[in-house]
This record gives structure tokens, C-alpha cells and sequence, in this order.
């Protein structure tokens, strides 16, 4: 999403006849939003979020009164 906003931005810019002076207001205000607290937030709630659905070990519990013939458990997904 950002190298669309980057992109059409650039576009924008390499466009028009606005020149250096649009462009650094641009920047500028590219700058602010990537460096704002609340843009950094949103990523590391994203982030953390991302990575809780992918836990490479998922925690399971063992399924009552169930066993295979060669006596191995039989698990499923932990759903607290």
C-alpha cells in the first residue's frame, strides 16, 4: 500500500508542472505519516496480530478417550 501511495505520488510529481516546491510538500507530508506514533502503532498491532495467527506452534490439547491402534494421542487445536 505504501509503494502505491509512494508511486502515485512520484507520479504526480514527475507530471505536473508543480515542480521542486509540491514535491517536498509531499515529502514532507509522507515523512509526518510514516513517523507519526499512530502509523507506529497501527504497525505493531498489525504485526503482533500477523504473527498470533501464525504461531508455527499452535497449542493443542489431547482429545478424551481417544487413541490410535499403535497407542499415539490424538490432538486438536487448544481454544481458550
Amino acid at each position: 500500500m505504501i509503494q502505491f501511495v509512494v508511486g502515485a505520488a512520484a507520479g504526480y510529481v514527475f507530471g505536473t508542472k508543480a515542480g521542486r516546491k509540491r514535491y517536498d510538500q509531499i515529502k514532507k507530508a509522507t515523512n509526518a505519516a510514516v513517523k507519526s506514533p499512530v502509523t507506529k502503532k497501527a504497525v505493531q498491532v498489525t504485526r503482533k496480530t500477523i504473527a498470533n495467527k501464525l504461531d508455527p506452534q499452535p497449542r493443542m490439547k489431547e482429545v478424551k478417550n481417544l487413541r490410535t491402534v499403535d497407542g499415539s494421542q490424538v490432538l486438536e487445536p487448544d481454544h481458550d
